[in-house]
């Protein structure tokens, strides 16, 4: 099997995600794909050369989703790093993390998610979630959602 671009990279991959909050619910998509593939994670994806984040995190919703945001607030940058069974780096990801605002749209998975839906927080200890991103959402939901009230 010939590893894709994002697998072994000779340098970190920039990638944004997006924390979706309407009505108290969370909107998660299910992965197609490795890392975390059959997992629920945050819309996102992978900055493109001569794009800007704000730009890929719309762009990368709407795909995914099918739904226009509108980013709001700088959350968070990590990386996510991952290794084979030699050691060596299989994925690199630096993550930018938004708040962003729902506009509107029919929330449709698009072809590179496997699923995307809407979750209320305390369904989201029933779903498999990555460890990064339920530390993220620990860290951030509960000041999101007590400014929603």
């Amino acid at each position: 099997m010939i590893p894709s671009k994002r697998e072994f990279p000779v340098h970190p991959l920039v990638a944004v995600g997006a924390l979706i909050v309407e009505e108290r619910k969370v909107l998660l998509v299910k992965r197609k794909n490795p890392p975390s593939s059959e997992m629920w994670t945050l819309p996102g994806g992978l900055v493109k050369v001569g794009e800007r984040v704000h730009e890929a995190l719309i762009r990368e919703v709407l795909e995914e989703c099918n739904i226009k945001i509108k980013p709001v607030k700088l959350l968070d940058v990590v990386d996510y790093i991952e290794k084979d069974s030699n050691a060596k780096i299989r994925f690199h990801y630096v993550i930018i993390d938004f708040q962003a605002q729902y506009l509107g749209g029919s929330l449709t998975p698009g072809s590179d998610v496997k699923d995307a839906r809407w979750y209320l927080v305390h369904q989201l200890n029933e779903i498999s979630i990555p460890q990064i991103t339920r530390n993220f959402l620990n860290k951030f939901l509960p000041s999101i959602l007590n400014k929603a009230c």
